[in-house]
């Protein structure tokens, strides 16, 4: 019908992001965010839920996203692989470990300390680095 058809650099198609030379690397991105804000609201009601159901929040909230349509991308090199393995990681680690511990680790910017801990002073240097 005499209709052309443009080239673009990528393209969204039923939910797996496709660019031009099948790097994959704007749909890992793009996942990877997805599975970081994931985490985040898991992180979040995680503790309004019983722990028996920490499991199938997990399935469903999180590895629903990861699992879908890697039957196209997941071919991709492990170093590309590294944010969405990175996020999962990181997933697990709030879900089913030391979430305090680990998240205690990664206060150090200003906005996540309270205001009393605004300034880095020797205990806060120390805190950190023992």
């Amino acid at each position: 019908n005499d209709f052309e058809i443009k080239k673009v650099a990528e393209i969204k198609f039923l939910g797996v992001t496709i660019d031009d030379e099948l790097l994959w690397t704007p749909h890992i991105s793009a996942l990877a965010k997805k599975l970081r804000c994931c985490t985040g609201q898991l992180n979040r009601i995680k503790k309004y839920i019983p722990k028996t159901l920490h499991k199938s929040l997990y399935h469903t909230l999180f590895e629903s996203h990861l699992s879908y349509g890697i039957t196209v991308w997941g071919g991709v090199s492990h170093s590309k692989m590294k944010p969405i393995f990175t996020a999962q990681k990181h997933c697990i680690r709030i879900m089913f470990g030391d979430s305090e511990a680990y998240l205690e680790k990664h206060r150090t910017a200003a906005r996540t300390r309270s205001i009393d801990l605004q300034t880095l002073g020797t205990d806060f240097f120390e805190k950190e680095h023992t």
